[in-house]
C-alpha cells in the first residue's frame, strides 16, 4: 500500500534529518527527537502511526512513539487542580498547558534517550570484538539495556473524564530507539509576555465578529484565567522542548476546521455504537481549546520554533543538522496542500 504525500513528505523530512543528525560525531549514539503538533481532529494519532510503519518498513528504522496525551494528570490529580483553580474552566478537565504531568514526560524522554544510548555503545563494543568474546559479553550484560514503559492514559474511564492507567497496562518498547516521534496538540506553544498576552486579548475584545470564532472563546475567558495557562507553559519549554532537535507542524488551513473534523470522528464512533460524544458535547470540548491556538497558533505558523524570541526570522541553525521545522498545511478534507520548510 502506497503512503500518502502527508507521510511521504513528513518520512522524507524526518529520515533526512536522521541521516545528516548521525554524521555529527557527538550525537552518533543518540536518538533523533521530532516534535509533531498537530490539531484536534487533523488524524495526528493516525498520521504519527502511518509515518512510524513508513520509516520501519521503507528505511529499516527504529522508531517509537508518544504522545503528550501520555503524561496527563491522573484523575485525582486533575480534580484537585479544578479545586485550586476554582472558576477556571480552562483547568477543569485534561487538555490545556498545566494538566500533564512534566515531570513524568521528562523522566520518560530521558529514559529512551539514556537506554538507546547504552544499546548503542554495547552494539558498537559488541562489533569490535571476536565471536566468543562478543557472546560472552552479550550473555553477562543483557541487563543492562532494559524496556522503557510508557504511561498509558485510558480516556475511557471515569465517564469519560479519564484517567491513567495501571502500571500493568504501560506500553513496553524496547531499544534501539533511532527516532522517537513526541506529538500533541499545544506542542510547540510558548509562552507570551504579560504585554503581548494583555495586547492580543484586548484587541480580541475590539474587532471580534462573528466569522472570527477562536477570538470570541477567548474573550469568553477572563484574562487572569488566560494567564495562568500562559504561565504553565513556562515549564514544557523548560523541561520538554529542550529534548526535541526537529520539529513538524501539521497546521489546518483553517483552524475552524477542528470543529468540522471532530463532529466527524464522533458521528462516526456513534455509528459504530462506541458512544462518541454528541455534537453540543464535541463544541464544547472544541471550544476549550480555542483560546490557546487564537493565543499561540500565530507564531508557531509564522516562526521557525526553533527561534529564541520574536525578532528572529531564522534561527542560527536553521541550515544545519538539526532545529529544522517543517510545516505542513492541510484543507479541510485533511489533504495536503502545502509543505514549507520554516
Amino acid at each position: 500500500m502506497n503512503s500518502s504525500p502527508k507521510v511521504c513528505s513528513i518520512s522524507n523530512f524526518i529520515v533526512k534529518n536522521f541521516h545528516n543528525l548521525r554524521r555529527i560525531p557527538k550525537l552518533t549514539s543518540m536518538p533523533l527527537i521530532v516534535g509533531i503538533s498537530g490539531p484536534q481532529g487533523c488524524g495526528k494519532t493516525t498520521l504519527v502511526s502511518q509515518i512510524v510503519q513508513h520509516l520501519k518498513n521503507s528505511n529499516n528504522l527504529s522508531v517509537v512513539g508518544c504522545s503528550i496525551d501520555d503524561f496527563y494528570l491522573t484523575f485525582k490529580e486533575q480534580c484537585q487542580l479544578a479545586l485550586s483553580n476554582p472558576g477556571n474552566k480552562l483547568l477543569e478537565f485534561r487538555g490545556e498547558p498545566g494538566t500533564h504531568d512534566i515531570a513524568l514526560g521528562k523522566e520518560v524522554l530521558s529514559r529512551l534517550c539514556k537506554v538507546h544510548e547504552i544499546y548503542f555503545q554495547k552494539k558498537g563494543l559488541l562489533n569490535n570484538l571476536k565471536d566468543g568474546d562478543a557472546n560472552h559479553l552479550n550473555e553477562s550484560n543483557d541487563a543492562d539495556v532494559d524496556d522503557v514503559l510508557i504511561p498509558f492514559y485510558d480516556k475511557s474511564l471515569n465517564n469519560g473524564r479519564g484517567d491513567r492507567a495501571e502500571v500493568d497496562k504501560w506500553i513496553k518498547v524496547s531499544p534501539p530507539f533511532e527516532i522517537i516521534l513526541f506529538e500533541g496538540w499545544s506542542l510547540g506553544f510558548k509562552n507570551l509576555s504579560k504585554s503581548q498576552l494583555e495586547k492580543i486579548y484586548f484587541s480580541s475584545k475590539s474587532f471580534t465578529t462573528e466569522h472570527n470564532y477562536s477570538a470570541l472563546k477567548l474573550i469568553s475567558h477572563s484574562l487572569s484565567h488566560l494567564s495562568s495557562i500562559n504561565g504553565n507553559l513556562q515549564i514544557y519549554e523548560k523541561e520538554w522542548y529542550k529534548f526535541l532537535d526537529i520539529f513538524v507542524h501539521i497546521d489546518a488551513q483553517d483552524i475552524n476546521y477542528v470543529y468540522q473534523w471532530r463532529l466527524e470522528q464522533e458521528r462516526n464512533m456513534r455509528n459504530l455504537g462506541k458512544g462518541g460524544m454528541t455534537d453540543e458535547q464535541v463544541i464544547d470540548f472544541i471550544d476549550r481549546y480555542m483560546p490557546a491556538y487564537e493565543l499561540y497558533l500565530p507564531k508557531l505558523r509564522n516562526q521557525n520554533f526553533f527561534c529564541e524570541n520574536e525578532d528572529e526570522v531564522e534561527c542560527k541553525d536553521h541550515e544545519q543538522h538539526y532545529r529544522r521545522h517543517l510545516k505542513v498545511v492541510l484543507d479541510n478534507k485533511r489533504e495536503l496542500i502545502n509543505v514549507i520548510l520554516m
